[in-house]
């Protein structure tokens, strides 16, 4: 039987309740938004007491549904004042699901560090103190020497000083660092003293299938068709980086805080240059999977000439964000500051945004990785500007008098300028989380030819249909990239809820992914509302709106008019 498990960190005491009402039928996204709508005063100070943190793997998680690993947290977000979903790959999504936990929720506070460990047998805390102030690396080094074979949830510096932009990693099966890094949830752990989480699922109960036989027919057509579609072919063979190039063809890739959509040196950060130096490094591991079930493998072990480690998982957002924006050129220089983000706990999207905001500014120069990587350091001993891109771009940009921030409600847009893919321009400024491309990127697409991602019209639309998908995907636990081919495919459209029914034994309505994230959607919308956002919060950045792009000319020109039906 699933339930939530609630611990209250200020007595000590935790309790196991039924998965029933109105979070009946929920996971992932759904399940956290759900918890923190009923749980959290929607004016609450998000590192005070009364905020808590919901860890919740999918509807389908621990199933043979493939990549149906990722974590959702939630919470509400220090770095936007909104509601919180942040998720990751990673083990304990798996774990908990297995675990027949449908949701952890942690609130109150701690008097002390303190690390929380999760089993069969239940809930037991252990003191942190001497976790306190490591960095992820050497925490979960010693975590995992204690806590063999568990899934770990950590927090870095970042998070322990509070800082808006701090991370919650987590581990892969092999324990490699993968964040859940959007909207500073690790600062809010860090408020209530949690260093660490350890989930073991040794002897639990596992996951209920209510009607296996169907369930397995389906999964194995979904898992079909997400490998033999060419966007996984492409996965396999460039991960998130073969972005690079499609989106500095089409002249959107973020370049030079947003002043440019093209690069000149996009061919030394994409996706070839990638595959390249994976493919002749030794230690290098072009194909590998941050969670067990993976059927596409976009993740990688990077090493550096010499085959040293530097960093796993180097996505095509820290390129983007970190690369071209900051006008740095060199995979190297980008892998050593993702490592940096990694250990310190770090969002490396809002960090790549603020620190070319700096750039901007004239504290950093342009294209200097090197004193990037010295700021981020510079952190663990508090320097003032290390700080400050710590603490995301809109605090950046604000301390230093830079009126060209790329942000909405606080959060940075991600490295796609929606001057070009105005689709996800009106994901950026309607989303209930900031900026966040994941909600809904309006990517062009061969399974849709007539789409016009340049086009001023239509754009709500698309990003309303966008957004209700992947809510209702993040809901499942199911990875994006899995989830593409769905969404393009009417019939494994219908698989996946075939699945879905069967795994709960119920009957679903053909509509009912969109509706199911929908709902999650608007009840998000909602909480955020009753917070004190309106529709003048739904717009994007005035440079954005003002400025022409170069060098396309490109222009923001979708009416504010079609920003504010969204969901109406």
């Amino acid at each position: 039987m699933s339930g939530i498990l609630r611990v209250d960190l200020t007595t000590g005491k935790s309790a196991f309740e039924e998965l029933s009402g109105r979070y009946n039928g929920l996971g992932g996204r759904g399940l956290t938004s759900a918890i923190v709508a009923s749980d959290v005063p929607p004016k609450a100070d998000p590192l005070g007491p009364e905020n808590v943190v919901v860890f919740a793997p999918g509807i389908i998680a621990g199933t043979t549904l493939p990549n149906s690993g990722r974590l959702s947290v939630g919470g509400k977000s220090p770095l936007t004042g909104t509601i919180k979903e942040s998720n990751s790959g990673g083990s304990a999504a798996r774990k908990l699901a297995r675990l027949g936990i449908a949701a952890l929720v942690l609130s109150g506070k701690s008097a002390e560090p303190v690390t929380i460990t999760i089993t069969k047998d239940g809930v037991a805390f252990r003191p942190a103190s001497s976790l306190w102030g490591m960095g992820n690396y050497a925490a979960v080094e010693a975590l995992k020497a204690e806590f063999p074979g568990t899934g770990l949830i950590t927090i870095g510096p970042a998070g322990e000083k509070m800082l808006k932009a701090a991370a919650v990693i987590v581990t892969s099966p092999d324990y490699q660092l993968r964040a859940a890094a959007r909207g500073g949830l690790g600062a809010v752990l860090g408020s209530k003293k949690v260093k660490a989480i350890s989930v073991d699922d040794a002897g639990g109960p596992g996951v209920a299938i209510a009607r296996p036989e169907p369930f397995q027919a389906s999964s194995k057509a979904v898992t079909d068709g997400v490998v033999k579609h060419p966007l996984s072919n492409g996965l396999r063979a460039y991960g998130t980086s073969l972005l690079v190039g499609l989106m500095n063809e089409m002249g959107g890739l973020s370049t030079r805080n947003f002043s440019s959509g093209r690069f000149a040196d996009a061919e030394k950060i994409g996706g070839e240059s990638l595959a390249a130096a994976l493919n002749g490094r030794k230690g290098a591991n072009a194909k590998h999977s941050c969670m067990a079930g993976c059927v596409i493998h976009c993740s990688q072990v990077y090493t550096d000439e010499k085959g040293k480690f530097i960093t796993s998982g180097l996505e095509f957002e820290t390129i983007g964000l970190v690369g071209s924006n900051c006008e740095i050129g060199d995979l190297d220089a980008i892998a050593r500051i993702d490592r940096a983000c990694d250990d310190i706990g770090l969002d490396t999207m809002d960090v790549g945004a603020a620190a070319a905001v700096a750039m901007e500014a004239g504290r950093i120069p342009w294209g200097d990785g090197a004193r990037v990587l010295e700021l981020l350091e510079a952190i663990r001993s508090d320097d003032p500007l290390g700080l400050l891109i710590g603490n995301g771009c809109a605090v950046t940009g604000t301390a230093l008098g830079v009126t060209r921030v790329p942000v909405v409600k606080g959060q940075s847009m991600a490295a796609y300028d929606p001057r070009v893919l105005k689709g996800t321009g009106v994901t950026y400024a309607t989303a209930p989380m900031g900026a966040d491309h994941t909600c809904g990127n309006a990517l062009p697409s061969p399974a849709n030819p007539g789409y016009d991602p340049g086009s001023p019209s239509g754009q709500g639309q698309v990003s309303e249909f966008l957004q209700s998908f992947f809510a209702a995907i993040d809901t499942l636990g199911m990875c994006i990239f899995a989830s593409i081919p769905i969404l393009e495919s009417p019939d494994l459209l219908r698989e996946l809820t075939r699945a879905v029914a069967a795994k709960l034994g119920v009957e679903l309505p053909e509509g009912y992914i969109q509706e199911l994230g929908r709902n999650v959607v608007v009840a998000e919308r909602e909480f955020n509302r009753l917070a004190g956002f309106g529709p003048g919060d739904d717009r994007l950045p005035g440079f954005i709106r003002n400025e022409t792009l170069s060098p396309g000319g490109n222009v923001w020109d979708v009416p504010d008019e079609d920003l504010d039906k969204m969901f109406s």
